[in-house]
């Protein structure tokens, strides 16, 4: 009898440890990235057999690279700060997947790990095996370690120094070890993990003068760990990178506004009077340069809509990024167990936790959370195509306006030389 209850005490105990996660980046990175984004556009392929444009979009520790110097000034920075009791580098993988981070403890009790693209602020709420039903006791909606990042912020603020006050982005989550997948009636063979929405009931929400609603569901991660914060991680950090592709369509539609307002001028000078004929040229040549910018520009759109494709793809697939070994390495590259890849796997599974009991799972992986962001992009490059496209048509119709108001430059001309030949040939007979 008493062998029983231990077993049945071990299954409900299914859950091994909790700890609570904060995971984020901040708008700009202290590591420089091996590509422009247009040198990364440029690797879509229209021939892509082997599925090869999902996986550009999946390359971080590709295109960042960090080494224990250039983590050195971050350490130092940390060390001046007195809110951080203890700094050092490690040579450990970090969320990423890069060789070297930075580990510091918070005088709040947070452990810190940065590795110059994202942050982990993680503590522990408890080390021992517990039950699905202690959850809603231990937990509760998780309060932001803004006090960490500030002094993460205030740190690296000589070293980034263009960057906005307190403009990092923050994810909080619970997170806990799966003991046992079959003690939760789940089988998982896919190595996949599971987000159970939790209901915090000790807080209201006031939504008008008259009413409120009582509650407020805050996420908790069950399966392993390390993959979660990695996976969680790269969404975060995905939707960093692709507000940076954001940022380079801004760039290409200032040119294409640049264009569009040449050849307004353009349309107005050319329906000037001849006195001003040299004020017309002018204004034509910056319209027909503005013009072959943007014909250039549509030359490479088909490369955007190659990306648009994959991340669309990618997102319907449901897929998520963890780290995995590096199984390749160039000759000019040392071999570093700690340097991983970033490989897709299936998102998270959503159920939620109600009495201690997993109701509701869902049968589809959730959309990841860098859908809006790319949803944002999406939108920024069909409006793209659309000015681009009215920007030639307006092109066409200056070129068509200054073909006529010339054939009529042309037209008095020749009639100007005629009267000047009849008024020749006059002035001779007269002569004669």
């Amino acid at each position: 009898m008493a062998s029983e209850n231990n077993q049945q005490e071990k299954i409900q105990k299914s859950l091994n440890g909790l700890s609570l996660n904060h995971v984020g980046c901040f708008p700009l990175t202290l590591l420089n990235r091996k590509e422009t984004i247009g040198e990364t556009l440029s690797h879509f392929r229209l021939e892509d057999t082997w599925n090869t444009n999902k996986n550009i979009l999946d390359r971080t520790t590709h295109l960042y690279r960090v080494s224990k110097g250039d983590l050195e000034p971050i350490r130092e920075c940390l060390i001046r700060n007195s809110d951080f009791v203890h700094v050092e580098i490690i040579h450990k993988s970090s969320c990423l997947g890069l060789p070297y981070q930075i580990y510091a403890k918070h005088v709040s009790g947070y452990e810190l790990y940065f590795d110059g693209l994202s942050y982990l602020a993680c503590k522990t709420i408890k080390q021992q095996s517990i039950a699905l039903h202690e959850i809603q006791e231990l937990a509760g909606y998780p309060q932001r370690a803004d006090n960490v990042l500030f002094s993460l912020e205030e740190s690296i603020s000589d070293l980034l120094p263009d960057m906005p006050e307190h403009s990092y982005t923050m994810y909080s989550f619970y997170a806990a070890d799966v003991n046992d997948w079959n003690s939760l009636g789940i089988k998982n063979s896919g190595d996949a993990q599971l987000r159970l929405l939790v209901n915090d009931e000790n807080i209201v929400t006031i939504t008008a003068l008259v009413y409120s609603e009582a509650g407020k569901l805050y996420p908790l991660y069950v399966g392993d760990t390390k993959i979660i914060r990695e996976m969680n991680s790269h969404d975060l950090f995905f939707s960093s990178e692709y507000r940076r592709f954001s940022e380079h369509i801004d760039h290409v539609r200032v040119d294409v506004s640049s264009a569009l307002e040449a050849i307004s001028i353009s349309m107005r000078d050319v329906t000037d009077s001849i006195f001003y004929f040299y004020k017309k040229h002018k204004s034509w040549i910056g319209a027909k340069c503005g013009i072959n910018n943007v014909h250039r520009i549509r030359k490479g759109l088909y490369k955007y809509n190659l990306f648009i494709k994959s991340l669309d793809e990618v997102i319907n697939e449901r897929w998520a990024s963890r780290n995995v070994p590096k199984q390749i390495w160039l000759e000019n590259e040392e071999m570093d167990d700690q340097w991983l890849n970033s490989h897709w796997q299936l998102n998270f599974f959503q159920g939620k936790l109600e009495n201690g009991k997993i109701l509701d799972l869902e049968e589809q992986p959730i959309k990841p959370g860098y859908s809006s962001t790319a949803m944002e992009l999406k939108q920024k490059i069909t409006l793209l195509r659309e000015e681009v496209d009215k920007i030639l048509g307006d092109g066409r119709d200056l070129l068509s306006a200054i073909q006529a108001e010339f054939s009529m430059y042309a037209v008095w001309l020749a009639i100007s030389a005629l009267l000047v030949s009849i008024t020749i040939g006059l002035a001779a007979v007269i002569a004669a």
